[in-house]
């Protein structure tokens, strides 16, 4: 795990950076906060200060990597130093796939990440709900608890409409069930389970993810109706609402913005060819 130095050495650097920027990095905060691999992060240090990290984020045999360096040590090749430690120890995990992330407006970070063997993947949205009436549209539908039972509907749906491996879906599912902040669901319809939704709450946040209805029944409403049912029910707790959509994805960002949630920030994704 990471101590305590180094999380707010982390926080600090991520402070400067975004502040300098204007743009939000996504270094999954509620991850480094339970590391189990000593790989997974690495750090750059110049008289005592933080000035370069790199955090891989692994989903079974796929990874995401997202990094920082201080602006005023750009260009001295300290990402690229991190960045070739990390592609090295994934190699030697046999890791399938490794998704590299910069913020959709970070200049330097998209100049980087050009001189690497990767090809854009997706973009994703960042977005949170703004206040608008709503009303729940279909009283055949119901939020069920999770069971085990429904692990392997579970995966199927990961597979069919978010394109993820069994095998990964099945470490993140057993992840998020251990997450306290997180509760899972699965979308019911005339008695029939047909998706399922996960939502993380921290103090007044809610965070919407994982949220997928099965395509043979995509088409009638239902996805409109639970996301209505949910945003209602955290939006009447006094919590704010927010969720992530890849951009691929055009029906679900329509859905979203439908519902009332506006984007606030993009994160592109690249996938790296040379694992």
């Amino acid at each position: 795990m990471l101590n305590e130095q180094q999380l707010k050495d982390i926080e600090g650097l991520q402070e400067i950076c975004e502040n300098q920027e204007g743009y939000k990095l996504k270094l999954n905060g509620d991850m480094l906060l339970s590391r189990n691999h000593r790989q997974d992060d690495y750090f750059h240090y110049e008289n005592g200060k933080l000035i370069g990290f790199l955090g891989l984020y692994g989903f079974g045999s796929s990874y995401e990597l997202c990094g920082m360096v201080h602006p005023a040590h750009r260009e001295k090749g300290i990402f690229r130093s991190l960045f070739q430690q990390s592609a090295a120890s994934l190699k030697e995990r046999r890791v399938k796939k490794l998704l590299i992330n910069a913020p959709g407006s970070s200049q330097s970070g998209k100049a980087f990440i050009e001189t690497l063997p990767a090809k854009y993947s997706f973009s994703e949205y960042q977005m949170k709900w703004e206040p608008k009436q709503l009303k729940e549209e279909n009283n055949e539908i119901q939020l069920i608890p999770v069971n085990q039972e429904d692990i392997p509907f579970i995966l199927d749906l990961d597979y069919l409409c978010f394109d993820v491996e069994r095998d990964d879906s099945l470490q993140f599912m057993e992840t998020v069930q251990k997450d306290e902040t997180s509760s899972s669901f699965m979308i019911e319809y005339k008695e029939e389970k047909v998706g399922k939704i996960h939502i993380q709450r921290e103090e007044n946040r809610s965070y919407i993810y994982g949220f997928a209805v099965h395509p043979s029944h995509q088409g009638k409403g239902i996805g409109r109706s639970v996301l209505a049912k949910t945003v209602l029910t955290e939006n009447k707790a006094g919590r704010d609402i927010f969720l992530e959509v890849a951009a691929k994805n055009a029906h679900a960002l329509k859905l979203y913005e439908g519902t009332g949630f506006v984007s606030y920030q993009v994160q592109d994704y690249y996938a790296y060819e040379d694992l």
